[in-house]
C-alpha cells in the first residue's frame, strides 16, 4: 500500500481514493505523483545531480531566489486544495520540485516572519513579539552570502524597520523597497535615494519585472546571485488588476483577493520562465513561500489557524533541478528559520560571530537523507499589558508558548495569557500533527511524561530568547 509519508501510517484505499478524486477536480497535476518523505519511510530523493542546465558546472555556487507572499495562507492555492483559486505556475513548481505539508510561519504577523526568514532566529530573540524592526547587528542571508562573492538584491516590501536596518545596510546591493505593504497606485523607493518608480498594473507582476531586470544582468555577468522578490499580496486591501479579475466572474467580493493571488502566481510563472530562457534554471534554488498563515477561513490551515496564530502553517514549496531532480512531497516539519541555515549550508557559508539559531539546514531533506526533523520548533505570542511594557515580560511564564517535537505540538496557555482562539484555549494542550491534524484531540491527560518533557525543553528556549532579548547575543543595540 503507497506510505502517507507521515508519522504512524498509510493511507486507506477510502482516503486516496478521495485524495485523487479531489485532485481531479481541482487540477492537481501533482496529485499522487510525488514520492512523499516522512517519519519511518525511505528517502523519496535522488542523490546530488553532478550538472545540471548550462549554468550548473561542478563546483558552480547556485544562484538563489527567495519569492515571499504577503498574507497568502497554507490553502490559497489550488495544489493545496483550495477549490476557487487556480495557481497553475505554484501548482507545477510543487509538481516538480519539493512540497512541505507542515512549514510553520515563524509567528504570527508580517515583521516576525521576515526576520527569521532572513536570519534563522526566532522573533522574540529581538523583541519582534509584533510589527517592528530588526536589529542592525543581525546577520542576514545577504550579508552572509555577500562573503561569498554573492550580488544581493530586494525587492518590495521590507517591514523590518529604517535607518540603519534598511535593505542597503543589512546586506543588499540594490533595493527597490517599500517599507509595508504595497499596491498598485502606490510606489518603490529605489536604494534609499529620491528616487521612486510607481507600481503599474499588478503589483506582483510589476515588482517581479523589476526582479528580473536585475537578474537578467547577473546573469549576463555570470555572477552568482541572491535575489529576495517581497510581494504585496494579497494582504489588505485588495485590489486585483483587471486581467486577474475578469478569471473570477462569479467570486462577488472575493475577486479581488483572488486576483491578487492569480498575480502572485502570474509573477512566479514569469521568473521559472526567465531562468529557463536565461539557461540558468538547473542551478537556481527557487524559494517560494509566505510571512505569516492566511487571512480568510479559507485559506487557513486544517487546524483553522492563519494569521495572528502561532504554530500555524503556511505555503512554501520550492525547486532547484540541480540537486533535486525529482518530485518530493514532505511531511517533515519546516519553518521560516530553516532557510537561513539552509542557503548558507548550500552555499558553504559559515560566519563568524553567529548568533544562536534557531532554524536547521533542510539540505539533509533535498538530498533525501532526512526522515524526521532532528530539531524541534518553538513559537511564542504576547498579546498581554503589563507595568514596564514588553521589557518586564516573562517569556517563559507570561507569552504563549508552542513547541513541535517529532509527531507532537504542545500548546501552553498561561492564566491571564490572550491567545488567537480565546476562549477556547486551554491552560496545555497536546496534539499529534498526522493523527489530529485538525488539533481536536487533546492528549495531554494521556502523555503526562510526553507533555512533562516538551513542557520543560519549551521552557529552556524561552528563556534562552529572553536571554538574546537582553543582549547576551551581541549587546544591545
Amino acid at each position: 500500500m503507497e506510505t502517507d509519508g507521515v508519522a504512524g501510517g498509510h493511507r486507506t484505499d477510502r482516503r486516496r481514493f478521495i485524495h485523487a478524486a479531489l485532485g481531479g477536480a481541482v487540477g492537481w497535476t501533482a496529485a499522487g505523483l510525488f514520492p512523499r518523505v516522512g517519519r519511518g519511510e525511505e528517502p523519496a530523493a535522488a542523490p546530488p545531480a553532478s550538472a545540471g542546465g548550462a549554468a550548473s558546472t561542478a563546483g558552480s555556487r547556485p544562484n538563489i531566489v527567495v519569492v515571499l507572499a504577503d498574507d497568502q495562507g497554507w490553502r490559497d492555492a489550488s495544489y493545496q486544495g483550495s477549490l476557487e483559486l487556480r495557481t497553475p505556475n505554484l501548482d507545477d513548481l510543487a509538481a516538480h520540485g519539493v512540497r512541505f505539508d507542515h512549514f510553520y510561519a515563524a509567528q504570527q504577523m508580517c515583521s516576525p516572519g521576515r526576520f527569521a526568514l532572513l536570519t534563522g532566529r526566532a522573533p522574540f530573540r529581538v523583541g519582534l513579539h509584533h510589527l517592528g524592526r530588526m536589529r542592525p547587528q543581525e546577520i542576514t542571508i545577504a550579508k552572509a552570502l555577500k562573503t561569498a562573492g554573492y550580488n544581493t538584491a530586494h525587492f518590495g516590501k521590507w517591514h523590518l524597520g529604517d535607518g540603519a536596518t534598511y535593505p542597503l545596510r543589512m546586506g543588499f546591493d540594490v533595493t527597490y523597497y517599500s517599507p509595508n505593504y504595497f499596491d498598485t497606485g502606490d510606489s518603490l523607493t529605489v536604494n534609499e535615494t529620491d528616487e521612486k518608480v510607481e507600481v503599474k498594473g499588478d503589483s506582483s507582476v510589476f515588482t517581479m519585472d523589476l526582479a528580473l531586470d536585475w537578474i537578467r544582468k547577473q546573469a549576463k555577468d555570470g555572477s552568482p546571485f541572491f535575489a529576495y522578490v517581497c510581494f504585496g499580496s494579497p494582504h489588505l486591501p485588495h485590489r486585483g488588476a483587471e486581467e486577474f479579475t475578469v478569471l473570477y466572474p462569479n467570486a462577488g467580493s472575493r475577486a479581488d483577493f483572488l486576483a491578487e493571488v492569480a498575480g502572485v502566481d502570474a509573477a512566479v510563472g514569469k521568473l521559472r520562465a526567465a531562468l529557463r530562457e536565461l539557461g540558468i534554471a538547473d542551478n537556481t534554488l527557487l524559494w517560494f513561500t509566505s510571512d505569516n498563515g492566511g487571512i480568510t477561513p479559507n485559506s487557513k490551515d486544517p487546524a483553522g489557524l492563519g494569521k495572528m496564530d502561532i504554530g500555524a502553517r503556511t505555503i512554501s514549496c520550492l525547486e532547484w533541478p540541480a540537486r533535486v531532480p525529482r518530485p518530493v512531497r514532505t511531511s517533515v516539519p519546516g519553518v521560516h528559520m530553516d532557510i537561513y541555515p539552509t542557503i548558507l549550508d548550500l552555499a558553504a557559508v559559515k560566519m563568524p560571530g553567529q548568533p544562536p539559531l534557531d532554524g536547521i539546514s533542510l539540505m539533509p531533506l533535498l538530498d533525501g537523507r532526512m526522515k524526521e526533523r532532528p530539531k524541534p520548533m518553538g513559537f511564542m505570542l504576547w498579546n498581554g499589558k503589563k507595568p514596564g511594557g514588553f521589557d518586564a515580560v516573562d517569556f517563559a511564564a507570561e507569552t504563549q508558548g508552542v513547541w513541535i517535537d517529532g509527531p507532537y505540538k504542545l500548546i501552553v496557555t498561561p492564566d491571564g495569557v490572550s491567545s488567537r482562539r480565546g476562549a477556547e484555549a486551554v491552560p496545555t494542550a497536546l496534539h499529534h500533527l498526522y493523527d489530529d491534524p485538525e488539533e481536536k484531540i487533546n492528549l495531554a491527560d494521556r502523555l503526562p511524561d510526553v507533555v512533562a518533557r516538551m513542557r520543560a525543553d519549551l521552557a529552556a528556549w524561552q528563556r534562552s530568547c529572553r536571554e538574546s532579548y537582553e543582549g547576551k547575543d551581541y549587546g544591545r543595540p
